[in-house]
């Protein structure tokens, strides 16, 4: 059952609405003052609210700024119920994301706004459970692997911090998050045994190995929230030189995002204990990787950024909020 918060000063309005939804499965909660409204907003996290623009003290536009505020209900829909038929309204209403219905209101319209954003919510959080579930699942996939357990949250680390270093926005540094946190999550589909092998492994598990970042697209694929977190699991693994897999990709060919994963893989791959061999130090592990850069195996320009902003002490100085990339 859906639960409808009305905050309108006039208990008369309050009433008033509440008859129009007679018969439906509603729970309502009221409130006289816009304050008062949203402490109980915060408290009893209502699915809708309808809230009218002009009230004493803290009128709706305010109550509308502190909601879109606070995480927890800034996308809580919302609508502006007023007397009120001016354009400078309208568009305070689309600048802070709410629908905006006049007065005297059609009872049919109101009923109809009042369902499509409820059904629109109740689609928004069936997106949000299953792309919880797909990094759920990019958990257990990097358990199947003793040696891999931590790696990708460290991995996000890096790889977030490389992308603000790069100067990237917002959308673009929570996609380089996420998609260090399921690079690896098409591993659920490889034999532990092959994972955790602790020695070389033959051309067969190897072959089986390249498999997983196709297999991990195709398990996230589904999420419409992670269409451009795709390509950095799709292609995480391409070299610039064209030797990596799955798609043989070349230079710009691959996805620039991926191209930041790549390096920050290599370095947590080369800086973390292996079934064949130990960590290497920081030092050695920059050797190695400065090899692959002469080769020809990494973007040069990218490499050399990576390389000035990841000396010791700022390693071990990385924060990393795991809730900041999934919420």
């Amino acid at each position: 059952m859906s639960t409808i918060l009305i905050i309108d000063d006039y208990e008369e309005s309050i009433a008033l609405l509440k008859t129009y939804f007679l018969g439906s499965k509603y729970k309502f909660l009221s409130s006289t003052s816009g304050a008062k409204g949203l402490e109980i907003a915060f408290d009893k996290k209502p699915d809708l609210i309808l809230l009218d623009v002009i009230m004493p003290g803290m009128d709706g536009f305010e109550v509308c700024e502190r909601l879109r505020e606070k995480a927890e209900t800034k996308e809580l829909p919302v609508i502006m119920v007023t007397g009120m038929e001016d354009n400078k309204s309208r568009s305070r209403c689309y600048e802070l994301g709410v629908d905006y219905i006049t007065k005297p209101f059609n009872i049919f319209d109101i009923k109809m706004r009042v369902n499509n954003l409820l059904q629109l919510k109740s689609y928004k959080e069936q997106l949000k459970n299953a792309e919880k579930l797909i990094f759920e699942l990019a958990l257990i996939a990097e358990k199947k692997d003793s040696y891999a357990q931590g790696n990708s949250e460290k991995m996000a680390g890096y790889g977030v911090h490389f992308a603000k270093h790069l100067g990237l926005n917002d959308t673009e540094i929570k996609n380089v998050g996420k998609g260090a946190l399921l690079h690896s999550i098409g591993k659920i589909k490889i034999k532990e045994q092959i994972l955790s092998k602790p020695g070389p492994l033959t051309k067969n598990e190897f072959n089986q190995i390249k498999t997983y970042p196709e297999a991990g697209e195709q398990l996230c694929r589904p999420i419409e929230s992670l269409k451009n977190v795709l390509p950095i699991i799709r292609n995480h693994k391409e070299m610039y030189d064209g030797s990596g897999y799955p798609d043989g990709l070349s230079g710009d060919e691959i996805p620039f995002l991926a191209q930041i994963i790549s390096i920050t893989d290599s370095f947590n791959a080369l800086t973390t204990d292996r079934p064949y061999r130990k960590a290497l130090s920081l030092e050695d592990a920059l050797l190695t990787m400065n090899e692959d850069q002469k080769n020809g195996r990494i973007n040069s320009k990218l490499y050399k950024e990576f390389k000035d902003i990841f000396a010791e002490a700022e390693i071990k100085n990385i924060k990393f909020d795991i809730q900041e990339i999934t919420h």
